[in-house]
């Protein structure tokens, strides 16, 4: 069992109904919200999530050089850029401790879902390392199991076009999962996902400066913050079908054992 303590976040944006998020979804059953409601045995897990990647944005020679090889001097560029990007990415990591907000999408929408479903209590939530149904009923004694993951998390480079003289920008961009799934038939009864991407302006624009992790991630740790937040609303929303909510003031969640 858990208890959140909130911590207001200064200058964080209203949370909105986010047109990144158009994709329209089902919400849970009704039969599924009333077994979770009841006596129903429920287990919360997550996983570890995708590389983080830092894309920079930045032409390098080699790419010129490969240009003559066409198409396959194109994917070979391709890879080499999705190589630098994990580096870049694990080394921003490092010198921040930056760490997967699929935790803090998780807890933010537990508290809110355990609210409205009038559940007095949820157990901790586990780290598994694989998702799978199956692996899932082999490994967990529950009726259900609400699942988190992160799929995509990174920060990509917003450039103007034509001759602008507008320095490189970049923006955090998140894409989240989350299932409700009945261990005894192995079905998926609801999933939700989440994504924004470097065009969607939920959060602030970052610097050349930001994304070095010269502010210690400051920057970074505070847009990625905001995604998760808006992230965990926008799933509660899909799995209650609700156009706005839950009421729950944006915040910094520290998980405290208990």
């Amino acid at each position: 069992m858990f208890r959140m303590k909130f911590t207001p976040i200064l200058g964080v944006l209203t949370l909105v109904s986010l047109t990144a998020c158009g994709t329209t979804h089902t919400p849970a059953p009704s039969e599924a919200i009333s077994d979770l409601a009841s006596k129903t045995k429920i287990s919360v897990v997550h996983y570890e999530p995708e590389q983080f990647t830092i894309w920079t944005g930045e032409r390098k020679l080699r790419s010129t050089a490969l240009g003559m090889f066409g198409l396959i001097g194109a994917s070979i560029d391709a890879g080499m850029q999705a190589a630098d990007a994990k580096e870049a990415g694990a080394k921003f990591i490092s010198a921040s401790q930056l760490t997967d907000p699929i935790t803090l999408v998780e807890t933010r929408f537990l508290i809110a879902w355990q609210r409205e479903l009038g559940l007095m209590t949820i157990p901790a939530p586990q780290l598994i390392t694989n998702d799978s149904i199956r692996n899932l009923q082999k490994q967990l004694g529950a009726d259900y199991v609400v699942d988190f993951k992160t799929e995509r998390w990174s920060i990509d480079p917003i450039i103007s076009g034509g001759l602008s003289s507008e320095p490189i920008a970049y923006r955090t961009a998140y894409t989240g999962r989350a299932r409700l799934i009945r261990l005894n038939d192995e079905k998926i009864v609801w999933e939700g996902t989440c994504k924004y991407e470097k065009d969607d302006s939920v959060t602030p624009k970052l610097t050349p400066y930001d994304i070095t992790g010269g502010d210690q991630g400051v920057a970074v740790k505070a847009s990625i913050q905001v995604l998760a937040d808006t992230c965990a609303d926008y799933l509660w929303r899909q799995f209650f079908g609700r156009e706005v909510g839950p009421e729950i003031p944006p915040t910094t969640l520290t998980e405290i054992a208990k």
